[in-house]
């Protein structure tokens, strides 16, 4: 959650949508066209079709943290054609979590599927999800696809950087897209 509002806050919804459209284009491009449930811990959605850079609904493991971090410190030295401007200043802030339990618990009124243990832990989940050196396995337990590392390459420190990134790198691996596909007709 605390990526995905560095995401908002950054603006990276203006040029990049995270809703695959059913069409054989995007689906060729992209992966498998996207789910209602993807969205559940949504609001606001990410959805929409303006695309100035590509649809990151799939890119959940496409790239190593290392890339990720690169492309937003210096997105032309991974992508040469591409127009993002560069956020290398995420490496620098410190995550401010001091208020995720509150967000937690104002998504919950609305729908989303926290329970009082997840809203409870919310800052202690963030910080472990970050820290190589923290116990991961109660944010595990809660949170069964939780990637737990330092994503940014600065163990010392919890950044907006390892934020984005972790947020980054689980679009597109919370649901399983294969049993969304239409069952083979017995011949």
């Amino acid at each position: 959650l605390a990526g995905r509002n560095i995401y908002i806050r950054e603006g990276c919804y203006n040029c990049h949508s995270q809703m695959i459209r059913p069409f054989r284009d995007e689906v060729e491009r992209y992966g498998h066209y996207s789910l209602a449930a993807e969205s559940m811990y949504d609001h606001p959605f990410q959805w929409g079709s303006k695309r100035t850079g590509p649809d990151l609904a799939r890119v959940g493991g496409r790239y190593s943290d290392e890339w990720h971090v690169q492309h937003l410190v210096d997105p032309r030295s991974v992508v040469p054609e591409s127009i993002m401007p560069a956020y290398a200043f995420l490496r620098e802030r410190d995550l401010d979590v001091k208020h995720l339990d509150e967000h937690l618990a104002a998504l919950r009124k609305v729908g989303v599927p926290y329970s009082k243990e997840a809203i409870d832990k919310a800052v202690e989940d963030a910080l472990a999800q970050a820290s190589p050196d923290a116990d991961s396995s109660l944010l595990k337990a809660r949170y069964p696809k939780a990637q737990a590392r330092d994503f940014d390459g600065d163990p010392k420190r919890v950044t907006e950087m390892d934020a984005l990134v972790a947020y980054l790198q689980m679009l597109g691996t919370l649901v399983d897209t294969r049993a969304a596909e239409p069952m083979e007709q017995a011949r």
